[in-house]
């Protein structure tokens, strides 16, 4: 999935929570940390994997608790933010979602279709298919940053937000 459906599903879920604008677009951020192995050339590393982000969050976490507690719950939230890029690469491709405590990629895949004609009928499909973990260097790496869908869907989802900021804008 592209950087930007990674960084607005999760603006737009603290939005809704009730957290203040600023720290949503900052904390947002963290949800694009786990791409950051694609820099290295190896997508889909460990990086891309909730007990290795869990076991590298919990010093952190701790860190902050010991500067200023009052600023854990935004520890919290980074972590929840990184582990959301996680959870939506699971349809769009093999992903070592649970390493080392399973070692296969799981790829998440699922359509339902209608078929409309003398017989409607539904066809749904669920599959979820692994393979085996290999972390291998890739020579170059073609990535979107974003695509047309994607740009579509992620306007569709901020319009709210944008309606909201038109409309205070007249009330002031």
């Amino acid at each position: 999935m592209e950087p930007l459906i990674h960084f607005v599903i999760p603006f737009v879920a603290l939005m809704l929570v009730g957290v203040k604008f600023k720290n949503a677009l900052l904390l947002s951020l963290f949800a694009l940390a786990p791409d950051l192995d694609a820099l290295f050339l190896i997508h889909r590393s460990f990086t891309h994997s909730i007990p290795f982000l869990l076991l590298a969050a919990a010093p952190l976490l701790f860190i902050i608790y010991r500067l200023n507690a009052k600023l854990l719950r935004y520890g919290f939230i980074a972590l929840l933010s990184m582990l959301s890029h996680v959870v939506l690469d699971l349809p769009a491709g093999y992903t070592p979602i649970l390493w080392p405590l399973y070692n296969y990629s799981i790829w998440f895949q699922g359509d339902l279709f209608a078929h409309i004609g003398s017989a409607p009928t539904l066809s749904l499909n669920l599959h979820i298919l692994t393979e085996p973990i290999t972390f291998r260097y890739l020579g170059s790496l073609d990535a979107p940053l974003f695509t047309g869908s994607g740009l579509i869907l992620a306007l569709t989802i901020l319009t709210p937000f944008f309606v909201k900021i038109i409309v205070q804008s007249f009330r002031s």
